[in-house]
């Protein structure tokens, strides 16, 4: 792709994406291995050539604009990535993390084998403790299997037009070193309890005892100690979290040996019957209309990769600015960073679980839900893609590892498991899976089509007729999908066919067109108990040209002032 973002040109390509990864763990030791690394490609069954290194910019994926490199992996080929560093460990354990490595790896640190990971959207750290040195290289054998694997995709497809992808290959997000003391903390998993006016802490790590302090902004709202790894600490007055006031606590875990930093908010999401009877989305026990965006989260110039943080401001600002309150991140996992930008800005996300399965029936999960199939058994797992039992433990695997990942984040309130029946399984089980680790959530169970009746919502996706809000069914009724009208902006957007679900060629027809989509498909169908949408989509993504910003994020393509007033009269609808 030759499009350029306003951020493209300006990125520091010695160091790239250097903020600290993770923020609700935060400890003084961070050290980023972003920068210039070197790459070779080899037939999979070969060892290692030793000879015919290139350039590549880590954190961006192999064949994108920002890690200048132009090739691509082939099937039954193998990326191999390298670097030489530097380092003095303070402490005697040093941990090498990578926040999304696409899609197995093998890391080795000094000629031996750190360690191995599965699964393209998750980070994972490896204890180099006793490889490290002051003279190193690290050592990343990567293999892709991309859409015809074992593994989660998303919307990344090697044969891709339409609304399938360029495919990434690589280490897609940060790597970076920290050195633990002897006392340390080693996680935190952090549930709040409005109801009972409480924050649950489970901690692990090697400490001895701790000293947990809490700060609402600059007052300070508690201070104890313990030596157990569960921690309960009261709240009386606490001061909510929602979208119009964000507000977080900061907290600070003690140990004999260091301070880590953390962050927490207070909310509640839940649903209850307005008068009428129909169930309505509530936070901190209040009803909320649902008012969102689908997200893809690809750029013009690092495909998965943000070029930076301003560039994810700048998206999240803007989807406050056309007056959103929610976002659904579409079958894609984003850095720690982007969540915790989330919770400081007051975005609701919806968190899609990325899909896998092979081979894609696009008869079964495309074509017939469109005339009215939208209820076929998700238990026959070769119609699905699922017959490989290794796929099925693979999604759980990574399943398990998405929700360890989110599970601190104030701003996500839905997981959806599957999307439009790709790669669906055992929805029932899955659903009963994710609530029994997080109770404090909602389950969107199968987002479009293939509902089993269970989870939170029932999810409808709305593209080729009109919208009308069916009967109630006890669960909350969402629009989780709608819209997709194309309409590209010359020279902003780079597709090879355009894709959309109904085409524009004049800017301001295309523009009354969305926003009498809105009050017809939307606010037509709040009082009939319509809780929740999602348009199709935030920003335009090669062949999709129907985002309401242009893909190089030069252009807001939709009226910003007129649709922030509609969103907000939605919003009020349902008051």
């Amino acid at each position: 792709m030759s499009l350029k973002t306003p951020w493209s040109d300006s990125v520091n390509l010695e160091s790239p994406l250097s903020e600290y990864p993770r923020m609700q763990m935060q400890r003084g030791s961070f050290t980023s291995l972003n920068g210039p690394w070197e790459f070779q490609i080899t037939d999979g069954s070969q060892p290692i050539i030793f000879g015919g290194w290139e350039e590549i910019i880590v954190p961006f994926a192999l064949g994108t604009e920002l890690s200048q490199t132009k090739k691509t992996l082939n099937p039954g080929e193998v990326l191999w990535v390298r670097r030489q560093f530097e380092y003095h460990p303070e402490t005697e354990m040093t941990l090498l993390n990578f926040e999304a490595v696409d899609q197995c790896c093998v890391v080795y640190l000094n000629g031996m084998e750190a360690g191995r990971h599965e699964g393209g959207y998750t980070p994972f750290s490896l204890d180099v403790s006793d490889k490290i040195k002051e003279h190193n290289e690290i050592l990343v054998r990567i293999s892709d299997e991309c859409d015809s694997g074992l593994y989660g995709y998303g919307k990344q497809k090697r044969e891709h037009s339409g609304m399938w992808y360029t495919p990434s290959c690589g280490i897609w997000q940060s790597v970076w070193l920290e050195d633990l003391p002897e006392h340390a903390v080693q996680d935190i998993k952090i549930t709040p309890d409005c109801e009972n006016n409480a924050v649950y802490l489970r901690m692990a790590g090697t400490y001895s005892q701790i000293v947990i302090t809490v700060f609402a902004g600059k007052t300070l709202v508690h201070r104890g100690i313990t030596n157990m790894k569960d921690y309960t600490i009261p709240l009386r007055d606490y001061h909510p979290w929602s979208v119009s006031d964000p507000f977080l606590y900061t907290m600070y875990l003690q140990t004999e040996d260091e301070t880590v930093k953390s962050y927490f908010a207070m909310r509640r999401f839940g649903a209850r019957r307005d008068s009428s009877g129909n169930m309505r989305f509530t936070i901190n026990d209040q009803p909320l209309y649902l008012s969102g965006v689908l997200d893809q989260g690809y750029n013009a110039d690092g495909l998965l990769t943000y070029p930076c943080e301003e560039a994810m401001i700048y998206d999240l600002r803007k989807v406050k600015a056309l007056g959103f309150n929610m976002i659904r991140k579409h079958v894609k996992v984003e850095c720690r960073r982007w969540y915790y930008l989330c919770d400081l800005l007051g975005i609701l996300v919806m968190q899609d679980i990325p899909n896998g399965g092979h081979p894609y029936d696009f008869m079964r999960t495309a074509v017939l839900p469109t005339i009215g199939f939208r209820k076929m058994s998700d238990s026959e797992y070769e119609k699905n893609g699922r017959s490989d039992p290794k796929s099925r433990e693979a999604y759980y695997r990574e399943l398990d590892e998405i929700l360890d990942m989110l599970y601190n984040s104030p701003c996500i309130f839905a997981w959806v498991p599957f999307n439009e029946g790709w790669g669906q399984f055992d929805s029932e089980e899955v659903t009963a899976h994710i609530k029994r680790y997080d109770t404090t959530r909602l389950v969107d169970s199968a987002s479009g089509w293939h509902d089993q009746g269970c989870g939170d919502f029932n999810s409808r996706h709305c593209y080729f007729h009109s919208f009308r809000a069916p009967r109630s069914d006890g669960r909350i009724l969402i629009l989780s999908e709608f819209g997709g009208y194309s309409f590209i902006e010359p020279g902003h957007s780079e597709p090879n066919g355009v894709y959309g679900y109904k085409k524009f060629t004049d800017k301001a027809k295309w523009n009354e067109a969305v926003l009498k989509l809105f009050e017809k498909d939307v606010l037509g169908n709040v009082r009939r108990g319509l809780s929740g949408s999602v348009y199709t989509q935030l920003a335009d993504v090669e062949d999709e040209c129907n985002g309401l910003l242009s893909a190089d994020r030069l252009v807001v393509k939709a009226n910003e002032k007129k649709l922030r007033k509609l969103n907000e009269r939605i919003i009020r609808s349902m008051k």
